[in-house]
């Protein structure tokens, strides 16, 4: 039986200490507002095309490129999204390269594609924040690049916190973690003033959800306003909710000192 493993977010916050001070950058290219990139090679193997997704820790790669390329499931463990859980196998010890940076010793999950192949074809993988979590690296959507390095940046600079792996700044709204995956606003333990049959799916299933009007603050500026969707549930403690990447023009995160600044 494969050994249950659930270590992964305590993992991610051993990892951020050892940033390094690489330097590099990719294109992006971006899908409903989701930052996609090309020229990713796991284990030497590729180039493929990964999303992106800052609010999810561990990588994820297709079952069947998994097996094709080597990968054997090495353990399993509970995949936990923003309205469901899975049980996911994974394997462990994983290099991946993106243009001249590297990461190695990475773990990577063999589940949650369906719902990105909603997204768009021939994504293959997702990079989370094993990845992510060992440079600084500045997301620019409108210039349509993703730079690794640490770098000197103006606009509205706020503090991060790891929750279980994943950056969260602190809101009006309370503690949202960075979300480059998300296409909305999503607040957990909300009541919706409205439900219209609208559905969220993420990797682990998917829920009939509603819509509140909110503003969003980050260090007393005002972000943006609108509709943003509701779940009544609280998911798990220190997260209030999600705040998509795509609000900003860019967005740079410093692992190696904790802030991310908004542009």
């Amino acid at each position: 039986m494969l050994p249950l493993y659930r270590g992964i977010g305590f993992l991610l916050c051993l990892l951020v200490a050892s940033v390094g001070q690489l330097h590099g950058s990719v294109k992006l290219q971006l899908v409903d507002g989701r930052p996609v990139v090309d020229g990713v090679f796991v284990n030497h193997h590729g180039p493929y095309r990964f999303l992106v997704d800052t609010a999810t820790s561990a990588n994820h790669i297709e079952p069947a490129l998994a097996r094709s390329i080597g990968l054997v499931a090495t353990y399993r463990t509970p995949l936990t999204s923003s309205v469901g859980k899975i049980l996911a196998m994974g394997s462990d010890q994983v290099q991946v390269e993106l243009g001249d940076v590297r990461a190695e010793n990475l773990h990577f999950l063999f589940a949650g594609m369906d719902v990105v192949h909603q997204l768009a074809a021939g994504i293959q993988g997702i990079l989370g924040q094993e990845f992510l979590s060992h440079f600084d690296y500045t997301l620019d959507m409108r210039g349509k690049r993703l730079e690794f390095g640490k770098r000197e940046s103006e606009g509205q600079r706020a503090a991060l916190h790891l929750t279980n792996g994943r950056a969260a700044v602190s809101t009006n709204l309370g503690d949202l973690l960075l979300d480059s995956g998300a296409a909305n606003v999503i607040l957990f333990g909300v009541q919706p003033e409205s439900i219209d049959n609208n559905f969220l799916r993420t990797i682990a299933g998917s829920q009939l959800v509603g819509m509140v009007y909110r503003k969003l603050m980050i260090e007393g500026r005002r972000i943006w306003s609108g509709a943003a969707v509701a779940i009544p549930d609280p998911r798990e403690p220190g997260v209030d909710g999600l705040m998509p990447l795509s609000l900003f023009r860019k967005v740079y995160v410093s692992n190696s000192e904790n802030y991310a600044v908004f542009r």
